[in-house]
């Protein structure tokens, strides 16, 4: 018998624990409590796109404001723009102020999570930057021998100035818009539930799509026509951890023993980098678990979901 949750508005969209455990077995769910997993969400709610979030950007962060915004400016220092070896300049999709990404959560909220369902490990201070080609699914190895995208940190930023692209970067359209970053949940992917038991993923996918309503009427003010994913840091992939941990990592980001993939970041392109990735694909951010504590992130590893 396929169950169904509640209205999407009564998705405890901001967890904390208590109010996640609440609602999945409310929804007689409790068997997937276990699955919800600690994960910041980026919305852009109150923040206008385009050439107000560029203006306020330009405002705040030189007085020292904790920014994150997709498209726009990159930070300084950057000494040169990202570009793939063969020359064309690569996108500023993101970039994540960490101290705020971190201070989403107080300590008392992020105890309240079971052991295993909060694993954080980025950085907590300075920004973590993406840049991408556009163009690389990511599931060659040779697109990150040439230098397809760029993940960096940096760890001390420079707010006296920001880093305009150059004129020769050519993007499906022009973005800059504000984000923050609030506290949030992920649950499994329906995909990763496709090959099981029908009850399952029928469940799985109803909760699915109940937490994207519930986050695009938070970031939106209005109740949603079509479900979609969206931004997070960690937690789980819109698309499916199977697909990506089993049949493409390991072919261009292979582990030693002891070793795992972590997802770090969870980039829709439905809303304001729409175009930027596929047909409304996502764009992953995924990184071994040695290389994120020795903060080695130019060895990362970027997948353009589409399936």
């Amino acid at each position: 018998m396929t169950r169904t949750t509640k209205k999407n508005l009564d998705v405890p969209v901001h967890g904390p624990y208590g109010q996640v455990e609440k609602w999945l077995r409310a929804t007689g769910a409790g068997e997937v409590l276990e699955d919800a997993v600690f994960s910041p969400v980026f919305s852009e709610q109150s923040f206008e796109p385009g050439a107000p979030s560029e203006a306020e950007l330009r405002e705040l962060w030189p007085a020292g404001g904790w920014m994150c915004w997709l498209g726009g400016p990159a930070v300084a220092p950057l000494e040169q723009w990202p570009r793939r070896a063969d020359g064309k300049a690569l996108a500023h999709v993101a970039s994540i102020h960490l101290g705020v990404l971190d201070a989403t959560t107080d300590a008392v909220g992020k105890a309240g999570w079971p052991e295993g369902q909060l694993r954080e490990g980025l950085p907590t201070e300075g920004v973590l930057e993406v840049f991408h080609d556009l163009e690389s699914f990511g599931y060659d190895p040779a697109e990150g021998a040439a230098r397809s995208w760029l993940v960096r940190w940096v760890k001390t930023p420079d707010h006296s100035v920001l880093i305009d692209p150059p004129q020769d970067l050519d993007t499906p359209t022009e973005v800059c818009q504000l984000c923050l970053p609030l506290p949030g949940f992920t649950l499994p992917s329906a995909a990763d539930a496709a090959s099981g038991p029908q009850d399952r993923f029928d469940l799985v996918e109803s909760l699915e799509l109940s937490l994207q309503n519930g986050w695009l009427a938070q970031r939106t003010g209005s109740s949603p026509e079509v479900p979609i994913p969206f931004s997070h840091a960690y937690g789980h992939s819109h698309h499916g951890r199977i697909a990506a941990v089993e049949d493409i990592l390991p072919g261009v980001l292979p582990l030693e023993p002891g070793d795992e993939y972590r997802l770090i970041l969870d980039l829709e392109s439905w809303t304001a980098l729409a175009g930027w990735f596929g047909d409304a694909g996502n764009l992953e951010i995924w990184i071994r678990e040695s290389d994120l504590q020795a903060r080695a992130f130019e060895r990362a590893w970027c997948l353009i979901r589409t399936d």
